[in-house]
């Protein structure tokens, strides 16, 4: 038996192969699409009531959420003024804080310049004393001279 085949046949052949087996597919994409929906519709039947108690609910919760834009615009409006002078009163405070602390600094540096100076000063007269000769009376002057100089520092301060 001899049986002769064309290029047209053997075509048509390869063209039925192919379309059984996108048949075939096709049917196992469809029979898992039925397994899902079939859950999903199992799921849908389980939780029907809280469904259809959330849907029920549903205009009064998009009613409360427009309440509270509503009275949340309002409060914005109505603070606004208050925020505003809060602003202002923070940045007055702290250009306050900003003098006092400058003068805060002025104030040490004042002192501590007091202080090297009563400090060179009492050591000067200490060397004088100890290296200078003299009698009691310019040792006592010297102790005066010491005191009139930080009485003039004190005051400066």
């Amino acid at each position: 038996m001899t049986a002769s085949l064309t290029i047209q046949d053997l075509f048509k052949l390869i063209l039925f192969l192919l379309g059984i087996g996108v048949g075939t597919y096709l049917i196992l994409v469809l029979s898992k699409m039925n397994k899902i929906l079939g859950q999903a519709n199992d799921v849908v039947e389980e939780n029907m009531k809280e469904l259809d108690t959330t849907i029920k609910q549903l205009p009064d919760i998009s009613y409360n959420v427009n309440e509270i834009t509503r009275e949340t615009k309002l409060a914005i409006k109505d603070l606004e003024p208050e925020i505003n002078s809060l602003l202002y009163n923070v940045n007055s405070i702290s250009g306050h804080v900003e003098n006092i602390t400058g003068t805060i600094e002025n104030t040490a540096d004042k002192a501590g310049k007091t202080f090297d100076d009563v400090t060179d000063n009492i050591v000067d007269t200490t060397y004088n004393l100890k290296y200078g000769s003299g009698t009691i009376m310019d040792y006592i002057d010297r102790v005066k001279e010491v005191i009139d100089i930080i009485k003039n520092l004190l005051e400066k301060f």
